[in-house]
């Protein structure tokens, strides 16, 4: 139990959900506003 204790900080844990949350939270907005970000990097 130390060995992830020591892997898994609260540092890494907080920057593991955030980058979560940002991603379902690009995906509802792709959604909700019909915007595909595959298309807007190929146009781009």
């Amino acid at each position: 139990m130390t060995l992830l204790n020591k892997v898994f900080t609260t540092k890494t844990l907080l920057q593991i959900i955030f980058v979560l949350a940002a991603a379902v939270i690009m995906k509802a907005a792709s959604l909700h506003y019909d915007f595909s970000w595959a298309t807007a990097l190929a146009a781009g």
